[in-house]
């Protein structure tokens, strides 16, 4: 026969206060027997158990409702453990873009602050907001960096300084760009709407035939994106440019190291990697210098 025990000792027992206890009685989780002489609630161990299973699953923010279902198996407990750790994820999501808000807000004064704009932010944060907030700012960082870097093939062949201008003012004519050259060069320096550029030559080969490629690089390096984070700005813009070519040389690692399990030869198998991937590295980067061009028509 199980023990009777005083609502006093199972506070003490479970750790969960007396108004909790009650609670879970209105609310029909608990149905402890009544003393037949003063008419008290006792409880035994069939009930403790229950309060502690109640108080594990409450720590899992886990709704009062489907713990009610759980204890009178309705549901299986694998069931419920799932749906609410569905859920528990969902809102780490929230949280998570909430906490990414709040970094924002602090370096900003309340007489400067743009409501409208930061309930915009807060209304569109819905379990995918920090991703929808991190796609933005890529965009936006995109946009304004466009013309960092550019290449194009001139139409002319490049032998000296005169015809690297001419072929700079081509290429502005047909983008219908306001290009002023500053240096006339080899290495010429040259302005589009004030923006101050450098410009290289370096040659290319289509089907042996070497090819003129014009490469052009702003002068100030400095990442821009009102409104976006430094270091995200930094780290967007570094997967935006390179994120593909670390992703090559990552699998192209992976794919070589079953070279390292056949035994021995330890120090050929290594000169065989570092060659292999520093010879793609060199071809990646030559790529991305000759090939590269993020700049679109305004």
């Amino acid at each position: 026969m199980n023990k009777k025990i005083s609502i006093n000792q199972v506070e003490k027992l479970t750790g969960v206060s007396k108004r909790n206890i009650r609670f879970y009685e209105k609310e029909e989780l608990l149905l402890p027997k009544r003393d037949s002489g003063n008419g008290y609630r006792v409880y035994d161990e069939t009930d403790i158990w229950r309060i502690k299973v109640i108080k594990m699953l409450r720590m899992l923010d886990m709704p009062l409702e489907e713990i009610k279902q759980v204890l009178e198996e309705d549901k299986p407990l694998s069931e419920a453990v799932e749906n609410q750790q569905a859920e528990l994820e969902r809102k780490a999501k929230e949280l998570q873009a909430a906490i990414h808000f709040c970094e924002e807000l602090k370096d900003v004064e309340l007489d400067t602050l743009d409501v409208d704009g930061c309930l915009n932010n807060i209304e569109r944060t819905d379990g995918e907001g920090f991703f929808k907030d991190w796609v933005e700012d890529y965009k936006r960082i995109v946009e304004a960096n466009r013309n960092m870097d550019f290449t194009f093939v001139p139409d002319i062949a490049i032998t000296n300084e005169r015809e690297f201008t001419e072929a700079l003012f081509q290429y502005a004519n047909a983008e219908n760009l306001n290009l002023v050259i500053t240096k006339e060069s080899m290495y010429p320096e040259f302005t589009i709407d004030g923006v101050e550029y450098t410009a290289e030559r370096y040659y290319s080969h289509v089907r042996g035939i070497p090819v003129a490629v014009i490469s052009c690089h702003r002068k100030d390096r400095e990442i821009e994106g009102d409104g976006v984070d430094e270091s995200r700005k930094t780290i967007q813009w570094f997967l935006h440019r390179w994120g593909w070519a670390v992703g090559i040389i990552i699998a192209d690692a992976l794919l070589l190291l079953p070279i390292f399990a056949i035994e021995g030869m330890w120090w050929e198998k290594l000169l065989i990697v570092v060659g292999l991937l520093s010879v793609e590295i060199c071809m990646i980067y030559r790529q991305n210098l000759l090939h590269y061009n993020d700049k679109t028509k305004k």
